[in-house]
């Protein structure tokens, strides 16, 4: 198989900073000029995170868009200290949460082919000290959160407490029982991948840390991705902010992640992530056979799919993976990373608060916007006036509401009031003859795509999508 290996080039540096309105900033660094083909792509990807970040309230968000072994956009918006005035570089360096998982997969799959691991061996064969339970319990079940490993209690999640080794983290929750048995259902738990940190120290004679040093993140290039150490200077670091009852942005407080690891401790850059992502696309890191084996989505003992494989949330059609993909939370930190294997891209976007607008339709949206470059020239017919519509996800209603729209096919805007008491404003809109399309925010910061194929003087007919999709029906008013 090819191997892709990763080329920066000139331009795709970006060092733009775009300040959200928020905070109230102006100004912007000196940036490179990037490649024509992609300049629509890069504007829309702006305006939804600048969108975001606004109603979000987000200081800090950055973005890295890879195609094709090269990556062709990087950008920091906003702060990464707020108080001091530190604009997000490229370099910034975020807490990616649950996106420790698939990077931690990768030493997983490594050990595979070094024949040190068996993923379907008894934990213990590896960490001994792991107490047995009722039913065994083996890597490949941990690693596809099948092992009946339980999740945060309370405020585990908010933990402060230093832990010097990965073996003393597992003290935490290796007394309890599991859920279930393993194999009967799905059921998420960072824990159970600090348990298989503790594999990975078994099976390579080595501690966790330094192993992913050396045998992932300095073969690809990952320089910027490093853990979240709380009494170390990190150059580049960002600082941690959440939203309080109140709705105002705050700092997040203080935690200790050496408890997790691999199950979410880790800090990188977007860029970093592009990398990683890429080093998948043929086999620079891992055989293809390996790769297949990380992508492949396990099955419960009723052989219902899980859509996860080893640390990483698949989607496959015709026996082909179309997308492999994490997100990550965190305490101050949000992550959203996916691959599309087939096109050869990648998307990471990261922020510096918890529950920041990172995942689901922005990386898609801004994914295909750099696939298939938006060449609208506004020419579609006249949608202006006022409509209800009814919003469906197959024979279920999901929401009504009033549309408005004002503008011109070369620049629509609007805005559109649910009967669920949310707004969403009009940020984009893509007219030719056959569809328009409008890309929509609500208070929340959660966009909405609506694509209408048949317009005429009755109304509106299409499809929409955001958490899950469906179809739009309006009628002109």
């Amino acid at each position: 198989m090819r191997q892709r290996r990763l080329r920066l080039t000139a331009w795709a540096t970006i060092w733009a900073i775009a300040l959200p309105a928020t905070l109230q900033a102006q100004g912007a660094l000196a940036e490179a000029q990037a490649p024509a083909h992609y300049a629509g792509a890069i504007e829309f990807a702006r305006t939804l995170v600048n969108a975001v970040m606004e109603e979000s309230g987000t200081p800090g968000m950055s973005v890295a868009v890879g195609i094709d072994g090269d990556i062709v956009w990087a950008q920091g918006f906003g702060y990464a200290d707020v108080e001091s005035r530190v604009p997000v570089w490229q370099e910034t360096r975020f807490r990616i949460g649950s996106v420790s998982k698939p990077v931690t997969a990768a030493a997983v799959g490594l050990l595979v082919e070094q024949g040190k691991l068996d993923l379907d061996g008894p934990i213990q064969q590896y960490v001994p000290t792991f107490p047995q339970k009722r039913w065994p319990v083996t890597t490949r079940q941990v690693s596809g959160h099948l092992a009946g490993v339980r999740h945060y209690n309370g405020d585990e999640f908010l933990s402060a407490v230093r832990y010097e080794t990965v073996s003393d983290g597992l003290e935490i929750f290796q007394g309890d029982t599991l859920l279930f048995e393993p194999g009967d259902r799905f059921s998420y738990s960072s824990y159970g991948w600090n348990l298989v940190s503790a594999v990975i120290e078994g099976a390579s004679g080595q501690d966790f840390l330094s192993y992913m040093q050396q045998n992932v993140f300095d073969p690809i290039g990952m320089h910027h991705t490093v853990p979240d150490y709380t009494d170390s200077i990190i150059p580049h670091r960002t600082r941690f902010y959440q939203r309080n009852s109140d709705g105002r942005v705050v700092n997040a407080p203080y935690v200790d992640n050496s408890y997790k690891w691999a199950g979410g401790g880790f800090l990188s850059t977007p860029s970093d992530l592009v990398r990683f992502g890429f080093a998948h696309f043929g086999e620079e890191l891992l055989q293809s056979e390996t790769i297949a084996e990380l992508w492949t989505p396990q099955t419960t003992n009723s052989d219902k799919s899980t859509g996860y494989g080893i640390g990483w949330s698949v989607v496959v059609d015709g026996g082909v993976v179309v997308r492999a993909s994490h997100g990550g939370g965190s305490v101050g930190g949000t992550t959203g990373f996916a691959t599309r294997p087939p096109d050869g891209a990648v998307v990471a976007i990261v922020g510096n608060m918890s529950q920041a607008p990172t995942g689901g339709l922005i990386v898609a949206l801004i994914t295909d916007a750099f696939l298939e470059p938006d060449a609208s020239a506004g020419s579609g017919p006249d949608m202006t006036g006022d409509f209800e519509c009814v919003v469906t996800a197959g024979s279920e209603e999901v929401v009504k509401g009033t549309m408005t729209i004002g503008g011109s096919p070369d620049h629509y805007w609007g805005r559109i009031g649910w009967n669920n008491d949310t707004v969403d404003r009009v940020i984009h809109s893509a007219s030719s003859p056959d569809e328009t399309r409008f890309i929509t925010v609500d208070g929340g910061a959660n966009l909405l795509e609506l694509q209408f194929t048949t317009i005429d003087d009755d109304g509106l007919q299409g499809a929409w999508r955001s958490r899950g999709s469906g179809e739009v029906s309006c009628n002109r008013q």
